[in-house]
This record gives C-alpha cells, structure tokens and sequence, in this order.
C-alpha cells in the first residue's frame, strides 16, 4: 500500500495526528497563515517538546500582521513565499497534501480531501516531498524565529565541521586545514564546507560553497543515515540530480554514496566521529564488538533479510550491499 486517501474527516484527524505524534521537526505549508486554536495549542505542546517547527505561508506577507500567537514559541520559523499555493504537511514520517487549510479542520463543515503518504510504504514519494519542500525554504524569506531556532548558516561554525566532516578526498579536498574558514581545493579555489544534522546528530546535508553559492555535489541524507539523493550545483545553480532508489534501483548509484550512508549510520548508532573513516576501515574499530547493530539497521532500511556475509571491512559491507541491489 502507497498513499492513502483522507476523506474531510479524516483529512483533519490526520494533520492533528501529524503534529501530536511528531519527535524531530514538522514542516507545514499554507498559503494563508489562519489558524485553527486546536493547531495552535498542537503547536505549543510540540514546542513544548522542542520539536522543530517551520511554518511557510504564501499570499499577502503581512498576513502576521495582529497576530501574536506564536510569539512566545522558542522553536517555530515562519517564512513567507509570494509563490505559494498548496496546502503540504509533514513530520519526520508522514507528509499529507491537501486542500484543507489550518483554519478549517472541521471535517463535517467542509469537503476538503487529501492523500497521505507514509515514509514507510513510499519513501520515494516522501522524498520527493521533502526535497520540494526544502527548494521553497530556500527561498522563502524569514518572518519570525524562536529563540532556540538556528537556521543552518547561523548555526555553521567551519571549524567545528571540517574536524566532523567525512570523505573530503571524494570531494578533492585532502587536508583539514582552514584558511579564514575556507579550504582550498587542487583547483586552488576555496570552499567553505557546510553540514546540517538532525536532532540525534546524524548528518542531513553536506557540500561545499564558492562564494556564498552551493557548488558541486551536496550530499542529502535520510533520517537513517543513508543517501537519499545527491544535488549538483554551479555556483548556486542547479544542475543536476541523483535520486538514491534502493528499493527499485532502475539506475546504480555510486559504490561512494553507500559508504557515505553506512558511515552516517555509524555516527546515528554508535555516536562516533567518522571523519577518517574509509573503505579500508575496519567495521569494528567504529563499532566495537557489537558490530551487529549496523548490519541489522542497514539490512532493515533495504527492505533484505541475510544481506552480509561477515564483512570485516566497509569495502567488505559496501561490496555485499552493492551486489544485493545490482547483481
């Protein structure tokens, strides 16, 4: 089963659900910032619970204007976008699109349907969801930030994450050593490295930037560590994408982005820096004995039963994952 009709009912159950049962972030967009007192006290109760909260209206960007509900809120972001014009909500599992807006979850009042998609049964559809999402964040312009709301840019130290950030040699950097906060490539252009986590310290994004514009490949995890896609950029312009299917791999993926991925899961299980960590790496150096927590999550994230072979190494895991999805 993929995605799941909502009638009016139960269109308005579901995006209260959404917002109760949410433990890292919830995203919701609305063209028109109005709503409903129940969505505002979900709001405060996941505030309450420090789960982040970014919430983007479209339309008129005065729509604030007299509205004081949210400012006492310590982890909520509204942005604005004149070009928004669609009504989608997510939390960290489950994304719903629908024409029903947050002033109106009244099911028995109004005839707005929706479609939920569950991260579980379409990851895909998810994904995708999240990465149209993350394009208007982009460019949507700030209204309003709680106190405890660090947007990525503001939160970047340099320093802090060119000691954490892995595989530099894949992106043609070999030292660690900053110069006024940029590296410098073979090219001899500078870079600046970026990274975003998630709540629990897994990485959510990593690339690099060439005068204050995304350039080359950015590097988009899931929530488990894994590769979900890689963007490619120059100098801020789109280029090009590559989505990581692993559940209908139409197209191989690069034996890298595996690494990548089972290193990030690493960080997510074992909390260990993965900065030096390589193909060569022996597994248990990052995992100690136990290194059986790993291979069940990654044979649980693809959907495979008896997928490793004891691997010793990480070319070892990578290999044997790289022949279960291609071979």
């Amino acid at each position: 089963m993929a995605a799941e009709f909502l009638s009016p009912v139960g269109t308005s159950y579901q995006i209260d659900r959404m917002i109760s049962e949410a433990n890292n972030e919830i995203v919701f967009f609305a063209p028109v910032l109005k709503l409903h007192e129940s969505v505002i006290l979900r709001f405060q109760q996941a505030d309450q619970r420090n789960v982040r909260i970014t919430l983007v209206y479209g339309k008129e960007r005065n729509q604030t204007r007299g509205q004081r509900w949210f400012k006492e809120y310590k982890n909520l972001r509204i942005l604005h976008h004149d070009k928004l014009n669609t009504f989608l909500f997510r939390n960290e599992k489950e994304l719903i699109l629908t024409s029903m807006g947050l002033a109106d979850l009244s099911g028995s009042q109004h005839s707005d349907m929706g479609l939920l998609i569950s991260k579980l049964r379409d990851r895909k559809a998810y994904e995708d969801g999240i990465y149209e999402q993350e394009l208007f964040i982009e460019q949507a312009e700030e209204v309003f930030a709680g106190a405890n709301y660090q947007k990525p840019e503001d939160a970047s130290n340099p320093e802090e994450i060119i000691r954490d950030m892995p595989y530099l040699s894949y992106f043609g950097i070999e030292d660690r050593n900053l110069v006024n906060g940029k590296l410098k490539a073979p090219s001899g252009k500078m870079y600046v490295p970026e990274m975003e986590f998630y709540n629990d310290g897994t990485i959510k994004v990593q690339g690099f930037k060439k005068t204050r514009q995304r350039h080359g490949e950015w590097v988009f995890y899931t929530y488990e560590g894994f590769v979900r896609e890689v963007v490619i950029y120059e100098n801020g312009t789109y280029v090009d994408k590559i989505y990581c299917d692993y559940e209908n791999p139409a197209k191989q993926i690069s034996k890298y982005y595996l690494l990548f991925g089972i290193g990030n899961s690493v960080k997510k299980l074992y909390d260990k820096n993965i900065s030096e960590l390589y193909f060569d790496s022996s597994i248990e150096k990052y995992t100690g004995s136990d290194k059986t927590k790993l291979l069940y999550h990654t044979e649980r994230f693809m959907k495979k039963r008896s997928l490793f072979d004891q691997p010793e190494t990480f070319q070892d895991m990578v290999d044997q994952v790289y022949a279960a999805l291609y071979e």
